[in-house]
């Protein structure tokens, strides 16, 4: 059975990268899954994942979640002044050569943090499954300009290509308030991940980017621009108590079931921005932005629920209608048009904890495809929705996303 997951509530992250005297990593990470996990969260931090550098033998790499910037110097003092620590810190830092290498990051909103199991459950990694970070240091501070054009040209491209950003994160740029534990200074960091479930779909990745038209004549050299230095890339095999791992989305075949109240997060009124691609399937990165109001009902106990998309002046408008089939324990999710009074073929899936996955076939102006939507609860006043469509099975093109704010 799948582990519940939800959104990460951290909304300050340390990435640590540790440089290890030679053949010692093994023995830093089984003292560390033993006891400086769970010593970690009961003070209110969160381990949320430890790594095997995959390209450094001797680099062990984790991240450390906290409520907020201030509430992160007291954990850390009880932590490194709390037993645990004093009992074990010679045998952990006879490990390591250097253990300053730290970004001190926050998500590039709220809802930008990473989706991770809600029970920490030790298990054997897939072997070659691995998550991607992917470190920009660019010449001037992230601002949100900068994270609505990732999010509205690199992520569909990345998601098209088999790399869905999973995270997103930006220097935080605070103090840091406990100078025991160093912190890189004077950078501007934006660092995403991504996962893979083998080193052959991560090369097969690279060479559908390396294909991708808008990557290779617009997106990239934009990034680079926009860079202080190349881009850095961390591959990280989870060790066996981390959170953060790769796991596969449900896929086209696979058998989805979900639960009569998965949508019941929905009902209400919701401030909903769209982006969306402006030509299908041509390789265009050029994206339409525009407000919306969306306001849900459940029915039935919640086995139905329907909700009305607002939009001024646009011919996209119309009404979501959803019902839960108790036999098949699945959604189906159909979309009736404002503009034609048309209803689409739908797609049907469920939820697995906060993300939901649906899948369906359709016709793009005459032409077959597959289609998928995706949700993401993010809380209980935020969510988000994509639409991808496929053709001839080829990759994922994610052509709308609507960001959803619950109203006040």
């Amino acid at each position: 059975m799948a582990t519940s997951t939800a959104l990460d509530p951290s909304q300050v992250l340390e990435l640590r990268q540790y440089t290890l005297h030679s053949g010692q990593r093994d023995t830093l990470i089984e003292l560390f899954d033993r006891c400086f996990v769970e010593s970690q969260d009961e003070l209110g931090m969160r381990v949320l994942g430890q790594f095997r550098d995959m390209d450094a033998p001797d680099r062990f790499v984790w991240l450390r979640g906290f409520a907020d910037l201030p509430s992160r110097a007291a954990p850390l003092e009880a932590f490194y002044s709390g037993p645990v620590w004093q009992q074990h810190r010679d045998a952990a830092n006879a490990t390591m050569i250097d253990s300053d290498n730290v970004l001190l990051l926050r998500p590039v909103d709220p809802g930008a943090g990473f989706i991770l199991p809600r029970a920490r459950l030790a298990a054997v990694p897939d072997p070659g499954a691995f998550v991607l970070a992917t470190i920009y240091l660019l010449r001037s501070a992230v601002d949100d300009a900068f994270v609505r054009w990732f999010d509205g040209r690199v992520s569909p491209v990345m998601a098209a290509t088999g790399a869905p950003p999973l995270a997103r994160f930006r220097t935080e740029y605070g103090a840091n308030e406990f100078p025991r534990l160093p912190v890189r200074e004077g950078e501007h960091a934006f660092v995403w991940f991504t996962s893979f479930a083998s080193g052959s779909h991560h090369e097969r990745h690279r060479a559908e980017l390396a294909r991708a038209a808008a990557w290779t004549r617009h997106l990239e050299p934009e990034l680079v621009a926009r860079c202080a230095s190349p881009p850095h890339q961390l591959r990280l095999a989870p060790t066996a108590r981390s959170l953060l791992r790769h796991a596969e989305p449900f896929g086209y075949t696979t058998h989805r079931r979900g639960d009569a109240h998965d949508f019941d997060f929905l009902a209400g009124d919701w401030r909903v921005v769209n982006r969306r691609l402006r030509v299908r399937n041509s390789g265009c990165t050029e994206w339409d932005e525009f407000p919306a109001t969306s306001r849900a009902a459940l029915h039935l106990g919640g086995v139905a629920n329907v909700d009305e998309l607002t939009i001024s002046n646009r011919t996209c408008a119309g009404m979501t209608v959803r019902h839960f089939r108790l036999a098949d324990q699945q959604w189906t999710i159909r979309w009736i048009s404002a503009r034609t009074g048309d209803i689409d073929p739908g797609v049907v899936g469920g939820f697995q904890g906060d993300r939901g996955e649906f899948y369906g076939e359709d016709l793009d102006d005459g032409r077959p495809v597959k289609v998928r939507f995706i949700w993401n609860r993010l809380g209980p006043d935020a969510a988000r929705w994509e639409q991808s469509f496929s053709y001839d099975d080829g990759p994922w093109e994610i052509n709308w996303i609507m960001e959803f704010t619950r109203a006040p």
